[in-house]
């Protein structure tokens, strides 16, 4: 769905999560901005279908501004390397992925990324706009 475009893709550790709630609010509330540059955001919660419905219910400011993905078996944190295989547990990550599908600006931590405004300074700058 995403192929083409440039994207955010955002991996939190779901609904149990307090400071990832706290990133998805941040991004959530500059998802205008990101689609007036042409950036989609996406995130991938570590949770299974109920605990990401949980996410969605917890998030009080209306409907979530960007499609979720549930990744309860870390298929997807695994690729894109958001685990630790020595703590045997996910990771945060962040991405900016251009619309050739490069990699172009990632955080992966322990501690969720959370500066929706640089990082949408730091796309635009690398889409060139």
């Amino acid at each position: 769905d995403f192929q083409g475009k440039p994207v955010v893709v955002i991996f939190f550790l779901g609904h149990g999560c307090l400071h990832c709630a706290e990133q998805i609010k941040s991004f959530g509330g500059m998802a205008k901005e990101f689609e007036a540059a042409g950036i989609q955001l996406i995130a991938i919660s570590s949770d299974d279908m109920p605990g990401l419905k949980q996410s969605i219910d917890d998030y009080k400011d209306g409907p979530i501004p960007m499609p979720l993905v549930a990744d309860s078996a870390l298929e997807i944190f695994k690729a894109y390397r958001c685990y630790d295989d020595f703590e045997q547990q996910p990771l945060h990550g962040t991405f900016f992925i251009d619309g050739s599908g490069q990699v172009r600006w990632q955080d992966i931590n322990y501690q969720p990324f959370n500066d929706p405004k640089f990082l949408l300074g730091e796309a635009k700058r690398l889409m060139g706009l």
